[in-house]
């Protein structure tokens, strides 16, 4: 049996990888289902999200509307998008925000994407409030702006922030394009004098804490208050514990100082991308191949990853093993990650063009979207080039191609439904609830091992310990070892009646035994003793 398991383990291996290089599938569904078992092996899955559309530039009516007042450049930069690099949904009023980072300007339209809906932005305008410096200049544009995010404040003001890469600025401007805010390389002396501020993307807290990740900065995320203040750093990465980086701990306790100020620096892994949910809670990903941790993190307001007392902090995200094909590596780098309104966490892997979906505790969902074979790459609806950027918005997910200048848009399947039926009852408690919609699941997909701990915590939640065992066998070691515990409880409260006469016959025996053992020896020693 175990050479069988390990001989279709690879099997499946095989396949998925075969998969990942060349697309099969239909056009709507260019990517075949896969998830991963409990022991981390790669197994055929239903897919949870499937295309709905792709979005460019023409759809959006970029090209048609009326740009009569920009110069002749700038109207045939205007005609289509070009790299755009980010995507912020407001969750509110449904309003979307797309940084198109080549022409440099920002588009904003809603979930229609219809050209009469769509708005360009490429030129901000200075307020009475800023110094005597800025009157002089009244206006500026963007250059290579990177990152979008949108917060209003309690008197109902929007402020749209961008990372204004190439102007070392995050500004902050209304909906009529007044600058309301600008954020700059800070003047502290905590701030490294040679690091430039090259703010490549932004989010904003309920506070309006402003936090600016900034790519050549390890320490974590720039942290500004709302006036600008800049208040440190947040949430830096720690320093992976590598071969080298355990030596130098070591010869530290040897060298003296003048060594130890010698010898090469260990630095953290800089944070990639950032995003915040409902509850302000920051999460952080990390773009880098070889990364082991902190790929993802989830900061409370002190900046502490909360996943690593959760444990969750040790799990693979993204495809589970590093794949060689042709001399490269193909393993995960995670460029972005978005939260839904369900708590849903979705990383975008830059290698592969997947997306994956994890629940609020990091449980795997579903795997979604691909690049496909290089000749082909992009050619597909659900295929990419260059993934750059994600969110979501009432069930679906957006995807941005910054080399494609498009957006992909998935819509959840029937399948992906019912599992977000069962995730949502199983959230709020009601076990015995999502029994029927986790039934469902195994019914189309006997291989989804959530629905196993889904309906183990269900038979667990109606005392039905042994089957709650039986779900939980394979799937769970916390959740077995809850229902072995009940379950043995429960057997000897059922039996104490008989356990309890069980033990008192055993008492007995041993004390008859005890004392016919001891007449015995007496009897023994009697004998000896007349013998002699």
């Amino acid at each position: 049996m175990p050479f069988m398991k390990k001989l279709a383990a690879a099997f499946v291996t095989a396949a998925v990888a075969a998969v990942s290089l060349a697309v099969t599938a239909s056009a709507d569904e260019p990517y075949t289902g896969y998830n991963y078992d409990w022991w981390g092996d790669p197994i055929p899955s239903q897919n949870g999200f499937v295309v709905d559309k792709v979005i460019d530039g023409s759809d959006l009516g970029l090209g048609k509307l009326d740009y009569s007042s920009y110069s002749s450049t700038m109207q045939a930069q205007m005609k289509a998008l070009a790299e755009p690099s980010d995507i912020f949904v407001d969750q509110k009023t449904g309003a979307f925000y797309i940084v198109d980072s080549k022409n440099n300007r920002l588009i904003i339209t809603d979930s229609t994407f219809a050209p009469e809906n769509t708005k360009v932005v490429s030129e901000l305008t200075y307020g009475e409030e800023f110094p005597e410096s800025r009157s002089v200049i009244k206006s500026t544009t963007f250059k290579t702006p990177r990152g979008v995010y949108v917060r209003t404040n309690t008197d109902g003001v929007k402020f749209i922030f961008v990372a204004d890469y190439d102007n070392n600025r995050v500004v902050a401007f209304d909906d009529d394009g007044q600058i309301l805010m600008e954020y700059t390389r800070p003047s502290s002396d905590v701030y490294d004098a040679n690091v430039t501020f090259n703010p490549n993307k932004v989010i904003v807290d309920s506070a309006f804490n402003v936090y600016v990740i900034v790519p050549s900065i390890t320490q974590g995320a720039v942290q500004f208050s709302a006036d600008g203040t800049f208040n440190g750093y947040y949430g830096a990465n720690r320093v992976e514990a590598t071969a080298e980086v355990i030596a130098q701990q070591f010869w530290k306790l040897i060298y003296t100082r003048e060594q130890i100020i010698a010898m090469r620096r260990s630095v953290a892994m800089e944070i990639s991308n950032i995003d915040i949910d409902n509850e302000g809670f920051i999460y952080t990903v990390t773009e880098n191949k070889t990364a082991e941790t902190d790929v993802l993190k989830k900061l409370n307001p002190a900046g502490t990853n909360i996943f690593v007392n959760l444990g969750y902090d040790e799990m693979t995200f993204g495809d589970f093993a590093s794949r060689y094909y042709k001399g490269k590596n193909y393993a995960s780098a995670i460029t972005d990650v978005d939260i839904d309104e369900e708590g849903n966490i979705y990383l975008l892997d830059f290698t592969t063009g997947r997306v994956f979906q994890y629940t609020d505790e990091c449980d795997l969902l579903f795997i979604f979207g691909t690049k496909g074979p290089q000749q082909t790459q992009g050619t597909q609806k659900g295929t990419f080039m260059s993934v750059a950027a994600i969110e979501t918005y009432k069930g679906k997910v957006y995807v941005v191609d910054s080399r494609k200048n498009s957006i992909t848009v998935f819509k959840q399947t029937e399948f992906g439904g019912i599992v977000q039926e069962a995730i949502s009852l199983f959230n709020e408690g009601l076990y015995d609830e999502a029994k029927a919609p986790w039934e469902e699941v195994l019914r189309r997909d006997a291989n989804y091992w959530l629905a196993y701990i889904g309906l183990g915590n269900a038979y667990l939640n109606q005392n039905d310990y042994q089957t709650a065992m039986d779900y939980f066998y394979r799937t769970s070691r916390a959740g077995y070892n809850r229902a072995f515990k009940s379950y043995r409880i429960e057997f000897i409260r059922a039996n104490f009646n008989w356990i309890l006469t069980v033990i008192l016959v055993i008492v007995v025996l041993l004390i008859v035994w005890s004392i016919v053992k001891k007449q015995l020896q007496k009897k023994k020693a009697a004998n000896k003793g007349g013998n002699s």
